[in-house]
């Protein structure tokens, strides 16, 4: 125990210390522009980096109840490709739409200005739902924990209306202080995730037996053997409206150079086209982007491919497929079941977190709004902590409809069959821009499916 206890603080420790500290001048820059490429990677990452705790659960959820899951590397292939293609395609619009707004900039300039106030309202239902999912994402993570997914309705809704208070109390005190959080737990998450793949390949060459499952398999058609794989395919894809966030967000960014591009330039200037590419704000956000081209790929194919192995998908002893195979992981360490809790709040507070793209985004509209005179210029009055918190409130205060109003009829209809260890929706609902249509679609749903 004292190894993992070590071995945690060390892990807070290197964490708190690379994370990004603001200047006071920078808070109070004349424009926007007030962050650097550590903190743009906190802020603008968080969403699709905790995709990592439910995207893959979700893939498999919809292979391995018909005995599918072996064709899930096609699935992590089609993936993997559309992160890449999706990605590059966002990276090279930077270069032309570098002062922020994404598509909506986009539709105002190639399309109309009508199309560009509906992509303008899209978005803005986006990241108000992104809020509510991952709100309930950070509460369905925290009771599953504590085997109480089976709380009242009412209770749910006030876990979840005060992990939403905290992101947004943490947003308003500014980029900064939001950036420095949101890095340190992204670093932790990242040297336990380390530490537990490293586990899971000693369990592996241990010869750790599979965990036995008795659950019948369901029969599928060829034709629904296709619609499943590409259904699992679709739920994999949950965080491309991370790459939006980033190109909405762009005008939060410094202009200028990221240190290791100022060392390239330097030490080696015969990549100088790529230098280039990655020169100023938009390079920022394209160092941004990158890691998204690779991420969704490689953290799908190491969860598939461990809970192929070990026979763990989400529901199986009553955990998460990353919560299996945490405790796998982390079993192979001393004292790893001090690491493994760790790993499971951890997961509570970054999914609860990933509202700060949300929040960061809201005033990034609103900026682009009032620099193009739509809106006064009162709504993007900067606070003492150097950010824009009038756009936040509203969204903030609005966001806590729609949690009441799916904990609800979720409740009910949780209460039809209390036997099942998960049901269908007890996974976090699929953010990015159709987070809001999935989210009223499970309002609707008449039952669960045991999975």
């Amino acid at each position: 125990m004292l190894f993992s206890i070590g071995l945690l603080i060390i892990f807070v420790a290197l964490a708190w210390k690379a994370a990004p500290r603001e200047k006071h001048e920078d808070a109070l820059v004349h424009g926007a522009g007030q962050i650097g490429l550590l903190a743009a990677v906190a802020l603008f990452g968080m969403d699709y980096f905790t995709s990592y705790f439910y995207a893959t659960g979700e893939m498999m959820s919809a292979l391995h109840p018909y005995g599918l899951q072996k064709y899930a590397y096609i699935a992590v292939a089609l993936i993997a490709l559309a992160n890449f293609v999706f990605g590059a395609l966002y990276m090279y619009s930077l270069g032309i739409f570098n002062e922020g707004g994404g598509s909506y900039t986009a539709a105002m300039r190639y399309l109309s200005p009508a199309l560009s106030l509906i992509v303008a309202v899209v978005l803005i239902q986006d990241y108000v739902f992104t809020i509510v999912v991952s709100t309930l994402s950070g509460v369905d993570q925290l009771l599953s924990i504590t085997n109480s997914y089976y709380l009242p309705w009412f209770f749910r809704f006030l876990l979840g209306a005060s992990l939403a208070g905290i992101t947004w109390f943490l947003t308003i005190r500014g980029r900064g202080e939001s950036a420095k959080i949101g890095f340190t737990g992204l670093g932790i998450f990242a040297f336990l995730t380390l530490t537990m793949a490293a586990g899971l390949f000693i369990a592996a060459s241990k010869g750790v037996p599979p965990v036995e499952v008795t659950e019948p398999i369901q029969q599928a058609t060829l034709s629904r053997a296709l619609y499943h794989l590409l259904t699992a395919s679709m739920k994999g894809m949950v965080a491309l409206s991370g790459l939006e966030a980033m190109s909405n967000g762009i005008q939060f960014v410094k202009d200028e150079d990221a240190s290791i591009v100022t060392w390239g330039k330097r030490h080696m200037p015969r990549l100088k086209g790529l230098w280039k590419f990655y020169s100023g704000k938009s390079g920022i956000g394209r160092f941004v982007q990158t890691s998204f081209l690779f991420y969704g790929g490689i953290t799908t194919l190491f969860l598939t491919s461990f809970a192929i192995r070990f026979n763990v998908f989400d529901g199986t002893l009553g955990r998460s497929i990353v919560g299996n195979l945490a405790f796998i992981g982390f079993g192979q360490v001393p004292g790893g079941i001090l690491l493994y809790w760790a790993y499971q709040l951890l997961a509570v507070i970054l999914l609860a977190f990933a509202s700060l793209t949300a929040f960061q985004d809201l005033q990034a509209t609103a900026w682009r709004d009032v620099a193009i005179g739509e809106i006064p210029e009162i709504v993007v009055y900067r606070n003492k902590g150097g950010t824009f918190d009038l756009p936040d409130r509203l969204p903030h205060a609005g966001g806590h409809l729609p949690h009441c109003a799916h904990e609800g009829p979720r409740a009910r209809r949780h209460g039809l069959d209390r036997r099942m260890a998960i049901p269908e929706d007890a996974g976090v609902p699929v953010p990015g821009p159709g987070c809001y249509l999935t989210l009223l679609g499970t309002v609707r749903r008449p039952a669960p499916r045991a999975v």
